[in-house]
């Protein structure tokens, strides 16, 4: 079974480049440790607006590129959709 965890990521700055959005990033999140490329990003309700394309910036004030995957602009608070699958050994 899969267990889905959502890190808070911050809000909607800006459209950037063509058909690209800008979003800031919790300064607290180590966007080092995971990729976070090609996760899925989700508002409060729970709709998945975004795909993380790439982080940029620096430590003090990241931002994270996303590609849309609608084309109203999001309003409340952010997520990253993390997808936990169980680890576990081979089945006997």
């Amino acid at each position: 079974m899969t267990k889905i965890r959502l890190l808070e990521t911050g809000n909607f700055y800006k459209n950037s480049l063509v058909n690209k959005w800008l979003i800031e990033g919790k300064r607290e999140m180590d966007y080092s440790k995971y990729n976070y490329i090609g996760k899925i990003i989700v508002t409060e309700s729970g709709k998945r607006i975004a795909k993380v394309l790439d982080i940029i910036g620096n430590v003090n004030r990241p931002f994270i590129l996303a590609e849309p995957l609608t084309n109203e602009k999001p309003t409340e608070k952010l997520f990253i959709e993390i997808v936990e699958r169980k680890k576990g050994g081979r089945r006997k």
